[in-house]
């Protein structure tokens, strides 16, 4: 029985017994992986799947292109220089930003850029998932474990959301779940005998730590917490104490490094706003919802303790259940979606290892059935990603969306709106805040990407009625997709994900550097329109007059009241503000 003393696990796990001469099956699901085995059997996948993102003509989004947006602005703003978490306000890390500024420089300006960075970060999945997995499973297992990962992070719809439901939102959180898989798997099963090679497995560990710290904090806390469950139940990171103590410790002078205060600040910020999820009762309703999906992973972590107590497995195996199911259910309860636990497939790799052991010392239940039984899970997570990659790819290829055929959303695709939809609601005999009360209780979403786009444009060509050029904008909505949008500089001082459990940040501060301010009449999320409208009234009224209307915008321009087209003229004023607010409240 291991215990936290150091004594030896029950089953040393990890003998390199061969499988008789001849045993197919034995050499590629028992036996030692060779590297060359690992690399044959995950690269063709992996690369079918970057060529099916990769070579459609456009991008395309079918829910939350806003989001997508998102991720294109922050990106923007590195390409200028900007500080994250200084110059723009946001509690993910920069990660995600930074490998679409890299998708910039390499591609250029698009959105193209976004699927270049999803590449090199599944690129940098594959080198580190394959060095690690190899000297740990089979050659299947290893390479069904490594194709995971890397098209967990490749899938264009969000894990727990339909296939093909395209949005390419909230990547930091694909990215995250594949790091930390990959960090699961080597803290809670040692390598082979003989294929201990404890540097490498401390260097990736090092490096998807601070990979996760800088995509999203949940993701980098719940990494140092496997660590330090390791340190007692893993005899393997025992040995190696010395190198996974200065893993720990690089770890914590990371978080307090001067340079990431101003990360910190956001962070806490967001947390005092109400964007940390505490409540109990969320996290019962939710469990409660998607019970069958934790029932395989309850029933693993039983069986994993029954197996112990008769030493049929070492007390690793039932902690790292136990802790493995904890923290995927912690890191879900802090992201937008209510279910689905990719990290949790871990668990399959540990039981696989187990009854491996078993079959090699010829012991019951390690049967190849068993066995193959196992892999069952990840090959149907797998199936998810390869359903939403060939989705996407077929869809994308047939180009019978809506095309953006200018700005820097040049290639960008969505599902076209309904004609004359916005129109009639803007100038028709309806009020127009009438469509974001229909909609903001009901549906998902406020706006179709379809609606979303024609707003943009709508708004692109208002801001080239303005004498003299457009300079920085700041748009009371969501996300500002202007400044990359129109190749514009980006304004300092606001969030760069703009709703009502951000942070308020001051007035001064936002419109410091703004010479435009665009205010949505169809917002992507009219609660944040209305707060920002109430809160920041009187600055706009002191500093901006109304410039221009259009049908889904108003326009407000810091100095003199002259008219850019429509109608120009009117001053802003605090009443007008406020009524705006006031009608637009569902």
């Amino acid at each position: 029985m291991a215990v936290a003393a150091g004594k030896p696990e029950a089953l040393p796990l990890g003998h390199d017994t061969n499988p008789p001469a001849g045993d197919f099956s034995s050499a590629w699901l028992v036996a030692p992986a060779s590297l060359r085995k690992v690399l044959g059997l995950a690269a063709l996948p992996v690369l079918i799947s970057i060529w099916a993102l990769l070579s459609p003509p456009v991008v395309l989004s079918l829910e939350m292109t806003w989001d997508f947006l998102f991720n294109l602005a922050g990106a923007w703003h590195l390409h200028f220089g900007h500080v994250p978490h200084v110059d723009f306000h946001e509690p993910v890390g920069q990660l995600n930003f930074l490998l679409t500024a890299i998708g910039f420089d390499l591609v250029g300006f698009g959105p193209p850029a976004f699927l270049v960075g999803s590449v090199l970060m599944a690129v940098a999945l594959f080198v580190a998932a394959t060095g690690v997995a190899w000297r740990r499973l089979p050659a299947v297992p290893a390479a069904i474990f490594v194709v995971f990962v890397c098209l967990l992070a490749l899938m264009p719809a969000n894990v727990g959301d339909r296939p093909t439901a395209y949005s390419f939102a909230m990547s930091y959180n694909r990215y995250g779940w594949s790091c930390i898989s990959i960090l699961f798997l080597i803290l809670f099963l040692p390598a082979h005998s003989g294929r201990r090679i404890d540097a490498v497995d401390i260097a990736v560990a090092a490096a998807v730590l601070v990979a996760m710290f800088y995509l999203k904090m949940t993701y980098f806390v719940m990494g140092i917490a496997a660590l330090f469950v390791a340190a007692f139940v893993c005899p393997h990171v025992r040995r190696a104490h010395a190198g996974w103590t200065a893993v720990a410790i690089g770890a914590f002078a990371l978080a307090v490094a001067p340079f990431n205060r101003p990360y910190w600040a956001d962070l806490l910020a967001a947390a005092g706003s109400g964007q940390l999820r505490n409540e109990l009762s969320d996290y019962i309703n939710s469990f409660l919802t998607y019970v069958s999906e934790y029932a395989p992973y309850l029933a693993a972590l039983a069986v994993a303790l029954w197996m112990w107590r008769r030493r049929d497995a070492p007390l690793r195996l039932p902690v790292a259940t136990g802790f493995i199911l904890a923290a995927s259910s912690a890191l879900l309860s802090q992201n937008a979606q209510t279910h689905r636990l990719p990290a949790a497939v871990v668990i399959v790799f540990l039981f696989y290892a187990v009854l491996r052991e078993r079959r090699l010392r010829h012991l019951h239940g390690g049967s190849l059935g068993l066995l193959l039984a196992l892999l069952v899970f990840p090959l149907l997570s797998i199936g998810t990603s390869l359903k939403s990659l060939s989705s996407y790819h077929r869809d994308a290829m047939r180009q019978n969306a809506q095309i953006i055929d200018s700005t820097n959303l040049r290639g960008l695709a969505v599902r076209p709106a309904e004609p004359g939809l916005l129109a009639a609601f803007s100038s028709g005999p309806a009020d127009y805040h009438l469509l974001n009360r229909v909609r903001a209780v009901s549906p998902r979403f406020e706006l179709s990407p379809g609606e979303y786009v024609e707003t943009l444009l709508d708004a692109a060509a208002l801001l080239k009625k303005i004498p003299g050029g457009v300079g920085r904008v700041v748009v009371l909505d969501q996300v500002n997709p202007f400044p990359f949008m129109l190749g514009l500089t980006p304004p300092r001082g606001g969030n760069l994900w703009a709703w009502t459990g951000a942070p308020l940040q001051p007035a001064e501060k936002v419109f410091a550097d703004a010479d435009h301010v665009l205010i949505p009449k169809f917002s992507t999320y009219s609660l944040w329109t209305n707060r920002a409208l109430a809160a920041y009234g009187p600055h706009l009224e002191r500093r901006f007059p109304i410039r221009s209307e259009s049908k889904s915008w108003i326009l407000l321009n810091r100095g003199p009241a002259a008219s850019a087209g429509g109608d120009g003229g009117q001053p802003a004023s605090a009443a007008l503000l406020a009524t705006e607010a006031t009608e637009q409240a569902p």
